[in-house]
């Protein structure tokens, strides 16, 4: 029993395999498809999140798409973030024991006394570098790196529109989602040497 969500799960992402090829591709812009490019099975309402990773001094292009469900097009949300470290200082409070002593200078039992101390601590921070609700949906997007570095794709699948969809062997309702990846070598700007 505890095995049937699964064998549904992956019923499912065999159903939405390499759904990724039927995205539109960038060529006449020179784009190359990336082989970080990913296909999937969403349910309404679902959220995924991928890790790329995108090298300094390439173009590249996301978008997304749902070829066997055209009226998603258009509706999809995602953001691309980085986990980022910063640093900070904490203050750490430790106890120590010390002697008390009484009006005649014997020691008369101990106390706790606070002693605080800075420590630097290295906290991750997510940077949202794009979000395309604040890009009036664009369902692409295009960028270049400066900088090697790992970067989160979170797609958003949103809700409604059920009867639509197809259904698995779960009788649960899924689409097929594709997030196309491209890349190109980058604008190189000022003089070669």
């Amino acid at each position: 029993m505890m095995l049937s969500p699964l064998m549904v799960l992956a019923q499912n992402q065999k159903e939405c395999y390499n759904t990724v090829q039927f995205c539109p591709v960038g060529k006449r812009m020179g784009f190359t498809r990336n082989m970080q490019s990913h296909s999937g099975a969403f349910e309404m309402g679902d959220t995924s999140v991928v890790t790329i990773v995108v090298y300094k001094g390439m173009e590249y292009r996301f978008s997304l798409c749902s070829p066997s469900h055209p009226e998603l097009n258009g509706s999809f949300e995602f953001k691309i973030t980085e986990n980022l470290t910063e640093a900070a200082w904490e203050d750490v409070v430790t106890y120590v024991e010390e002697p008390v002593y009484d009006e005649d200078g014997f020691e008369d039992g101990v106390k706790k006394v606070a002693k605080t101390t800075k420590k630097r601590v290295y906290n991750k921070v997510e940077q949202i570098w794009y979000d395309n609700t604040e890009d009036e949906m664009s369902q692409d997007f295009i960028f270049q790196s400066r900088s090697t570095r790992k970067l989160n794709i979170k797609v958003y699948l949103p809700e409604g529109g059920e009867s639509d969809m197809s259904s698995g062997l779960s009788g649960s309702t899924y689409a097929c989602v594709g997030l196309l990846i491209e890349h190109q070598p980058g604008i190189v700007s000022g003089f070669s040497r």
